[in-house]
């Protein structure tokens, strides 16, 4: 089901995984990244999802201060709401693949189960596992 559609993040419901799969496309910065973070967990709360499909596959751009805020303090909210798995498909654009390593390693893994993917076959298996 979709939730939310724009031309920087497009977030489908699946309500028999109770996940919710957010897709990231184009041009990201700081500001961008934030403010679709914010749209998530609102998103989460929401849905009551306890799994996230997080799709940077289509996203570029650099976001070094969004990836250390999502590190150290939106993984936290994400947890808060209820988010126990998180399946993160990592970019092809290098920035943006530096940006999302960025803000694993600031993460407190007991939070949540995450792990990054290139493929989005393996992330969906591993979410459906987990």
């Amino acid at each position: 089901m979709l939730l939310f559609s724009s031309t920087a993040l497009v977030v489908q419901y699946d309500a028999q995984h109770q996940w919710l799969y957010a897709q990231w496309y184009g041009h990201h910065d700081d500001a961008s990244v934030r403010a679709g973070c914010a749209k998530l967990l609102a998103l989460v709360q929401q849905t009551g999802s306890t799994r996230l499909l997080n799709d940077s596959s289509e996203a570029f751009g650099e976001w070094y201060a969004a990836a250390e805020w999502i590190g150290t303090e939106f993984l936290a909210q994400l947890h808060q709401a209820g988010v126990r798995a998180i399946a993160w498909i990592n970019a092809m654009d290098w920035p943006t693949r530096s940006c999302v390593a960025s803000s694993l390693q600031r993460t407190d893994l007991s939070l949540a189960t995450m792990f990054e993917f290139d493929q989005q076959e393996e992330a969906l298996a591993w979410l459906t596992a987990n």
